[in-house]
């Protein structure tokens, strides 16, 4: 059974530690939404779900990717499981891609959707709730994508402060391993999703700046989500907001920590160079509140 269609899937995303994982636990909170617990990734990567509903790549290259890629991780290192095993056993898999290769020929836009659905929706059983919120990061450079394959889906962008975004990208092992390469990295991922936000129907979409949830006049942008989303009133949903969310979460001007002078001074230079470079292309962001 799909996801009920008066309650749309929400994908959150935005550029890696921009707060995606934070709004994806608030919204799924939610006595409505399953919080996929995981970055399925699958949809979004290169060879994956997007790419095979644009006829880039086969389905037989999708679903070897699927099954040696995505479906089982290495555990994270808290030692919880990752991959899409979380949410689907191997036999329900294995019945959603006899779907997909019906289906795909007719409509691969429709039959992609459908199988992502038919993915997450053994976790939404589970959970009684009426539809799923996902957060891997790359959700935001696809949303013109996402939301051919699910008509119905909202998305939520989750934006935060450059410099505080690059000195926390510089100290993982996945992106650049210094604060200037990471900010110039950051402003080619905000141009990415600028690009795609403007390809699809802005309606669907809501951006929040992480500083404004977590922050002084955190209930404005609260109560601007929960209209987004139609979920004022929700008290699950409330509850935790109130006992989880802190500014003590997003550690605002977390990337002067351990410069000297001269070294804030050049990163500031660099991050109002992003700036002007984005904007001068049609990128804007909204003001703290």
């Amino acid at each position: 059974m799909p996801s009920d269609p008066g309650t749309p899937p929400v994908f959150v995303g935005g550029s890696g530690r921009s707060g995606t994982t934070i709004a994806g636990e608030l919204i799924g909170a939610s006595a409505h939404y399953a919080l996929v617990p995981i970055e399925l990734r699958f949809h979004v990567d290169g060879g994956g779900l997007a790419q095979l509903a644009r006829g880039e790549t086969s389905l037989d290259a999708f679903q070897t990717a699927m099954t040696r890629k995505w479906y089982q991780r290495p555990p994270a290192a808290s030692g919880a499981s990752r991959g899409v095993q979380v949410v689907i056993d191997r036999p329900e898999l294995e019945q959603a891609f006899g779907r997909l290769r019906d289906t795909y020929p007719q409509d691969p836009w429709r039959s992609c959707g459908t199988f992502l659905e038919d993915v997450v929706d053994p976790l939404r059983r589970t959970q009684g709730a009426a539809s799923w919120v996902e957060m891997t990061p790359p959700n935001a450079k696809a949303i013109h994508t996402l939301s051919r394959m699910l008509p119905t889906a909202q998305f939520v962008h989750m934006v935060r402060d450059g410099r505080d975004v690059a000195h926390s990208v510089a100290r993982r092992s996945w992106g650049p391993d210094d604060v200037p390469g990471a900010l110039i990295w950051w402003g080619k991922q905000m141009l990415a999703i600028h690009r795609s936000i403007s390809d699809s129907d802005a309606s669907r979409v809501h951006t929040v700046r992480l500083e404004s949830l977590v922050g002084p006049h955190r209930e404005v942008a609260y109560d601007q989500l929960a209209d987004f989303l139609g979920l004022q009133g929700d008290a699950t949903m409330r509850t935790f907001f109130d006992e989880r969310m802190s500014t003590g979460r997003a550690r605002p001007g977390s990337w002067q920590r351990g410069l000297d002078p001269d070294e804030a001074e050049r990163v500031e230079l660099l991050y109002r160079k992003q700036l002007a470079r984005l904007e001068s292309q049609g990128v804007s962001f909204p003001s703290v509140l």
